[in-house]
């Protein structure tokens, strides 16, 4: 009896399906580990600037006056009327902007941060536990920036003021 041996010409149809498959499942794992640390390394960019941003306004705060040096300027949180960024001379005027995108000291918008977000509160607080805010003067103020990108917060400066700055006769520098 003769035999006849069948000699393999190529893969077979089921062969071609099972390589597809494995090749798919390493490429998703893959892209599965990848995509994370990708992403992680975009999120820690975004930290940093929203930290910068959040230090430079607080920083510039910093440098204006507790209270109104203008002896006739009610003491209210927000700016006075017909002030603007550019003209703020007190923490205080600082209450309540929110700009997006931030704003430089000028007034004028960064166009270069679309979909960031930069916001101020200023509030009296109690001079025992800063944490309470106070609907009253107590000489001390709690200035908070908070900047966020397309909603989502990514840092926060909380800095404490106090009226002895302005009592001993110190001169703040404009920037």
């Amino acid at each position: 009896m003769p035999s006849h041996s069948h000699e393999r010409a190529g893969i077979t149809m089921a062969e071609t399906i099972v390589s597809t498959l494995l090749v798919g499942l390493v490429l998703v794992s893959t892209i599965q580990i990848v995509g994370p640390i990708i992403r992680s390394g975009s999120v820690m960019a975004d930290k940093a600037v929203a930290a910068n941003l959040a230090r430079e306004l607080s920083d510039e705060i910093s440098t204006k006056y507790f209270t109104s040096p203008i002896l006739d300027d009610v003491e209210a949180m927000g700016p006075g009327v017909g002030e603007t960024r550019a003209t703020y001379d007190d923490i205080d005027d600082y209450h309540g902007i929110s700009n997006s995108p931030p704003q430089l000291s000028s007034g004028s918008a960064n166009t270069n941060l679309g979909g960031w977000t930069r916001a101020v509160k200023v509030a009296h607080v109690n001079l025992d536990d800063p944490t309470i805010e106070s609907g009253t003067y107590t000489g001390l103020k709690r200035v908070t920036v908070t900047v966020s990108k397309n909603g989502v917060q990514l840092a926060q400066s909380v800095t404490l003021h106090t009226h002895a700055a302005d009592q001993v006769g110190f001169v703040l520098q404009e920037p």
